[in-house]
């Protein structure tokens, strides 16, 4: 009998935290997991490393032509992958909103369904 106590406490008071939790320890460690994300996709691109070396001429060639060419080059590296960075940003954001909303619409989806085998809706 104790056994069973303790069972249906531990359950429904998880139940019952689930919610805070979701929008406070589990909500900080999303927003943690997604920086880190954007952060490791930025490191990956090493927009800093094409802007470090923006004018280094490539390939060791020092001459006006190269070095101009070099320079275009890494100009459109830098907007490119400081596009992708954006993008990569805009779509962690999105999975940000969606961490945020998903709880309420399953609670009313639970909700809609309950009532509708209650009425026979």
């Amino acid at each position: 009998m104790l056994t069973l106590k303790y069972f249906f406490l531990d359950f429904f008071g998880s139940l019952l935290r689930w919610p805070v939790w979701w929008y406070s320890s589990g909500l900080v460690y999303v927003v943690k997991q997604l920086v880190l994300g954007i952060q490791g996709y930025a490191k990956s691109l090493a927009v800093g490393v094409w802007i470090k070396n923006l004018f280094v001429p490539m390939f060791g060639q020092n001459d006006w032509q190269s070095r101009l060419i070099s320079f275009g080059m890494r100009v459109f590296q830098i907007i490119a992958r400081s596009i992708f960075v954006m993008l990569w940003s805009v779509l962690m954001m999105i999975v940000f909103l969606i961490y945020i909303i998903l709880p309420i619409f399953a609670v009313t989806g639970l909700i809609y369904q309950i009532f509708g085998l209650l009425l026979g809706v």
